[in-house]
């Protein structure tokens, strides 16, 4: 059997020490092995190789997660350079001030990655704790200034116009070419044309005229909250272009919930959600876009 590979004698000034001390040389007499001698270390990380690194410092402060204030440890040169020392955090250890205060290097500890970490936590905790009830009365604030929607639903009734008009600039279009001038016929083909049956015209398209700019669902808005200005509790209505609906609109002419065109729409106004949880049913106006330079006496010009 082969005798086995024994380990070669420590070289690091540790082991050496440690081979030194009078209870490891009890010990040795026990078990004269030289494998007793490989001393065992346990694996470092990276964060500990940096806590052992870097520049002496000494902490005139308590600093989260690097320790208490007079701590003396070591970090990153550009951390002392540009962040702790302009701020008056940190001081240098030279040599000097080694001696001044007495010490050695021997005091130079390691960052403690513990330090100050509950209490950010729990000063995180609190300030989220100081939003949620911020929120919470901001929106009773808002519960409290709102009119409930059946008072909304009345105020809209009353004061909201049948119609509302916009006054737009339409944009110029081409006239259509003039009719062609008829052919003077024989009196034979006359008498022929009397007796065939006359052939139906195609039915016209619709004149659509374009306007410059749009009449979106936030100028209605603006304008249903103007009316409901003549009265003290109109401006607790609570409203959003949300709570209005386009119809008749034209995907080839008009854009999303956008109108782009002189004409006559429907719009939906909802009120929301009544007391007994039934949604209220919309209220119903018309709006109607107009030339700049006609008049109308159905509503107020906007």
């Amino acid at each position: 059997m082969a005798t086995p590979r024994l380990a070669r004698a420590p070289t690091c000034l540790s082991c050496l020490r440690r081979l030194s001390q009078p209870a490891f040389a009890a010990s040795a007499s026990a078990s004269p092995s030289p494998l007793s001698w490989t001393q065992t270390r346990a694996r470092t990380t990276k964060a500990e190789l940096e806590d052992l690194q870097g520049t002496p410092v000494r902490l005139l402060r308590d600093v989260p997660q690097f320790g208490r204030k007079h701590a003396i440890i070591r970090v990153k040169a550009g951390r002392m350079r540009n962040i702790w020392f302009p701020k008056g955090a940190a001081e240098y250890m030279t040599r000097q001030r080694f001696l001044d205060l007495g010490l050695t290097e021997a005091a130079i500890g390691v960052r403690d990655r513990t330090f100050g970490t509950k209490l950010l936590v729990a000063e995180k905790k609190r300030q989220q704790r100081q939003a949620w009830a911020g929120s919470e009365d901001k929106t009773k604030r808002n519960e409290v200034l709102t009119l409930p929607p059946e008072e909304a639903y009345a105020l809209l009734t009353a004061l909201i116009p049948e119609v509302l008009v916009f006054r737009r600039a339409a944009v110029s279009m081409t006239p259509p070419p003039p009719p062609e001038p008829s052919v003077p016929r024989s009196p034979s083909l006359a008498a022929n044309a009397a007796t065939s049956i006359p052939t139906p015209e195609p039915p016209q398209p619709a004149v659509v005229t374009p306007i410059f700019g749009s009449v979106s669902r936030g100028d209605i808005l603006a304008l249903i909250r103007e009316k409901l200005l003549a009265d003290p509790q109109g401006s607790r209505v609570s409203l959003d272009v949300d709570s209005l609906e386009l119809l008749g609109l034209d995907p080839e002419h008009d854009g999303e919930n956008r109108i782009k065109r002189l004409g006559t729409f429907e719009i939906l106004i909802s009120a929301g959600v009544g007391a007994d949880g039934k949604k209220i049913e919309p209220l119903s106006r018309v709006v109607q876009v107009v030339p700049e330079d006609s008049s109308s006496s159905l509503g107020r010009n906007n």
